[in-house]
């Protein structure tokens, strides 16, 4: 099968067209203007992958992107908190998918995945974990939540008028890497190495692999049944015990203190009002401290009957931490900071890197990477 990744460049796009591609499937990655050269592969994994290049709103481009596909994964969205991109992200969320999804059916293409989100299923106050068949309810959305919900009903909308089978992916908060934009699924580990007072929160969310959650799309594309949502999960987890795996993992004391929401809210606005004079994208918002002492907790059951499996909570962590450590997203003082453990080193996946000839290599010299912190024996 030939299938088109659209956020090919995102976290959990990459991911997929690797899945895809270790599937044995034909893979072309569809990329925004700008987002690198149009006429070169794109690179993933170490690997050139064919690029397509196409805006959410261009019909035409996406069309002539699409043709010669049998399948579509659109993963691209915009997933951020704060109501400074409250509007792009109703926008792109809902109405690029609307476009996507009518131009996948104008180029032939027979079956689609649509990347959404756990959170379109709500939370509980107490600990127990929700299905596919819970929905968001009376409680504290932010307005990315309400852009998932809304780009359900117009993929499921847009399946209907243009017949084409659509199937839901739903991943819970996705970890790991490569990643070259900081999501606040790796931030929610960046905030807690950069908290010198290593608090933690009530409540409690569900972490999975990106690895993971590509293998389970790509399994959807190929068993999921068109009109259904799917959970792609890993290990259900209170916020203490994921502070406490990125505490032990890399090698830091903690956590300590406990935040209540409206501690956690009073911290997010600061952070907000930091941002606003740095002109740097907020660590946490306030949207997000108001999910605070809920529990984000899921079942992945559905997508395992279609052979899903999922990474333990620790290994995901693991692998946010590997691929942070070397992230620019890390300031210097954070990172001589750690003592990682062996387990993050075993995380970080080794890549070709592209051979280069002798006389393109440019004479200034290149800055060494970030070392990797040791840990105490």
């Amino acid at each position: 099968m030939r299938v088109a990744v659209t956020g090919a460049t995102g976290l959990v796009g990459g991911r997929v067209v690797e899945a895809a591609r270790a599937a044995g499937h034909d893979v072309v990655a569809v990329t925004r203007p700008g987002s690198g050269d149009p006429g070169a592969p794109l690179l993933v994994g170490g690997l050139p992958v064919p690029r397509r290049t196409a805006d959410l709103t261009d019909q035409g481009a996406l069309v002539a992107a699409l043709e010669g596909c049998d399948g579509l994964v659109h993963c691209a969205a915009v997933y951020a908190f704060g109501a400074a991109r409250a509007q792009e992200v109703s926008r792109v969320n809902g109405d690029g998918t609307r476009s996507v999804l009518a131009a996948a059916a104008r180029a032939g293409v027979r079956r689609a995945v649509v990347t959404s989100s756990s959170v379109t299923r709500g939370s509980s106050g107490a600990a127990r974990s929700r299905t596919e068949h819970d929905v968001l309810g009376d409680e504290p959305a932010p307005a990315y939540y309400a852009s998932k919900v809304a780009q359900e009903e117009v993929a499921l909308e847009a399946s209907s008028a243009h017949g084409i089978p659509v199937v839901l992916a739903l991943p819970t908060v996705v970890l790991g890497g490569p990643f070259a934009r900081l999501a606040p699924s790796n931030a929610i580990v960046l905030r807690y190495l950069l908290d010198p007072t290593r608090s933690t929160f009530p409540g409690g969310c569900n972490v999975v692999d990106a690895r993971d959650v590509g293998a389970g799309h790509v399994a959807l594309l190929e068993r999921g049944t068109p009109g259904e949502r799917y959970l792609l999960g890993g290990e259900d987890v209170t916020w203490r015990t994921l502070h406490t795996l990125v505490s032990d993992l890399a090698g830091l004391p903690g956590p300590f203190a406990e935040l209540d929401a409206p501690n956690a809210w009073a911290v997010a606005a600061a952070s907000e009002w930091w941002a606003s004079l740095t002109g740097a994208s907020p660590l946490s918002t306030r949207d997000e401290a108001t999910t605070v002492g809920r529990f984000y907790w899921y079942s992945s059951a559905k997508a395992t009957d279609l052979g899903y499996a999922a990474r333990p909570a620790r290994a995901a962590v693991a692998s946010s931490l590997a691929w942070l450590a070397v992230s620019p997203d890390l300031p210097r003082w954070a990172r001589e900071g750690l003592r990682l453990h062996p387990e993050v080193r075993a995380a970080r996946e080794l890549v070709p890197a592209p051979l280069v000839e002798a006389d393109a290599v440019s004479p200034r010299p290149r800055r060494s990477p970030p070392a990797w912190p040791r840990r105490r024996r």
